[in-house]
């Protein structure tokens, strides 16, 4: 019991205390349904929406009743469930997003039909009110009505009340993605029923947020290379239809070019040249739009190249010839706002000849249990484990109570150097240099402080390797790839490990953990 109260003391005390007013006001004042929002508005004064470019949306609805969603598919036998939960909630939060909206194979009628079915089990009470799925909704059902021209009154009516019910509800209590995502929403649904109370109430959302949230080298605060290809993808639409707006301020344009123009610089330095993203906290394949697609769409809006270094966010950007290695040197994200967070500080990502080399286990799931748990824990991260315990303690599906701060110590083009605390309850500072050559990798780990504690490097290799031991020497053979040698090390085992393939999708893999007394140097030879 203690030692909970101490987990919950130590997650607690980093919250701001507006998320904890809200959290108070919005559990003691419930949500009502859908009809508790309802309220008159004037036909005559909204504004259809225009837009240059229209999203690649993944086919999520692919018959009659029947959808599929993070690699998972239901149909539907007797109605939809709009409730239906035995796939998680993030997949029934899928389902209410409306995505479906914007597919290109289907009919106005059927999306039609989709969305009000959808809005009047809201309406009923059956399917409860929530502001981030609204805010996905809200955006959706513009986009199809504006792209369609549409007059049809009842889903103006329910769009017009949960815009009603977001505006009473923004997620205060949450913030980071959460509460920008409710500003996209409301500035957008604050355009097409020209209600200037949204407007203003979006507009002051996404200006206190957005500098918040965009840090200085252009990073979204959360650190997830995946979120920050979603915000930058809705920051980009919003600069689509608000660039063609009757009433368009070119301040805060200049201020969305801006903040659009830093995050594009930091995802061409993060991602790969092949355009993948480095899977670092949070990230998955199949979620965000492509880094190359949004690259695109910046440039059909004429978005300036800007070019600015890695820096506040803590990913480094390394590229050798055949090789590219993304480091981790990041702190846990956002301490109000940590739920994307894994305990992996000081980890890397790297690719050979634009393929994946080293990896790490990824992410599949966001629901509470032990796969959740693993792939959040230190050892799924290529990094170095003491005494098989976390840097940072994650635990329930978003949360972080103690966490690991990480300093960097030499910040140079060939040369990097940083360590963290996360294991100074056992006495041990962890400090791991990076030394890039053009044809080898040296990385030396540094764990000095009682012996008896146990160090473990895990390294993970992506499935496509093949590998092969030594018999000889402690070295490892990547075949036509690279030599990797161990100098330290007291046993290397290999063992198999599970690589999240996108989310409830999986590759066996190998990974090898390598044990060692206080000082590894890890050298990666590469063929050529």
């Amino acid at each position: 019991m203690i030692e909970k109260i101490k987990l919950l003391f130590n997650t607690v005390k980093y919250l701001k205390p507006i998320q904890i007013f809200y959290q108070l006001k919005y559990r003691l004042r419930k949500a009502g349904t859908l009809t508790d929002y309802n309220k008159a508005y004037s036909e005559s004064e909204l504004c259809y929406l225009s837009f240059k470019k229209l999203p690649p949306v993944l086919i999520s609805c692919l018959a009659e009743n029947e959808f599929e969603f993070l690699n998972l598919k239901v149909k539907f036998t007797s109605g939809i469930d709009w409730n239906y939960e035995e796939n998680g909630k993030l997949w029934n939060y899928n389902l209410q997003y409306a995505n479906y909206l914007l597919q290109e194979n289907l009919s106005v009628n059927t999306k039609k039909e989709l969305i009000l079915s959808l809005y009047q089990k809201l309406d009923q009470g059956i399917l409860p009110l929530e502001p981030y799925p609204a805010s996905l909704r809200i955006i959706n059902s513009i986009r199809f009505i504006s792209h369609n021209h549409l007059n049809e009154e009842a889903l103006y009516s329910f769009i017009y009340a949960e815009l009603d019910f977001l505006s009473k509800r923004p997620e205060y209590h949450i913030l980071g993605n959460h509460l920008m995502e409710n500003g996209f929403a409301l500035i957008m649904g604050g355009a097409f029923f020209s209600n200037k109370t949204w407007l203003s109430q979006g507009r002051e959302i996404l200006e206190t947020e957005l500098n918040e949230q965009i840090l200085s080298d252009g990073a979204h605060f959360e650190l997830s290379p995946m979120y920050h290809q979603i915000i930058f993808f809705r920051l980009l639409e919003l600069i689509d239809w608000y660039s063609g707006w009757k009433e368009k301020e070119d301040s805060f344009y200049n201020f969305l070019i801006h903040k659009a123009e830093k995050m594009r610089a930091w995802l061409e330095k993060i991602s790969f040249k092949s355009g993948e993203i480095p899977h670092f906290n949070d990230s998955a394949e199949g979620i965000a739009y492509s880094t190359n697609w949004l690259l695109n769409y910046a440039d059909e809006l004429d978005l300036a190249k800007i070019d600015l270094p890695l820096g506040e966010a803590g990913y480094r950007s390394f590229n050798r010839g055949n090789y590219e290695c993304k480091v981790d040197a990041g702190q846990v994200g956002p301490s109000y706002q940590p739920g994307h967070a894994h305990a992996d500080a000081l980890s890397f990502i790297l690719f050979y000849k634009n393929q994946p080399l080293f990896v790490e286990a990824g992410t599949s799931t966001y629901e509470i249990g032990k796969i959740r748990s693993r792939e959040r824990s230190t050892s799924s991260h290529n990094t170095v484990v003491v005494n098989n315990t976390n840097q940072s303690q994650v635990w329930s599906g978003f949360r972080v109570a103690q966490r690991a701060i990480v300093q960097i110590s030499q910040d140079g083009s060939d040369r990097f150097s940083a360590e963290h605390n996360g294991y100074n309850k056992f006495g041990i500072n962890h400090k791991r240099s990076f030394e890039f050559k053009d044809k080898q990798l040296v990385i030396v780990d540094e764990a000095v402080g009682d012996k008896a504690k146990v160090k473990e490097f895990h390294l993970h290799f992506h499935p496509n390797i093949e590998i092969e031991e030594s018999n000889n020497e402690p070295t490892l053979i990547i075949l036509d790839k690279a030599f990797i040698r161990f100098e330290g090390a007291l046993s290397i085992d290999l063992q198999n490990y599970n690589m999240a393939n996108g989310y409830n999708n999986y590759r066996q893999a190998k990974k090898i953990v390598v044990v060692f007394e206080e000082v590894l140097e890890t050298t990666i030879t590469f063929v050529d």
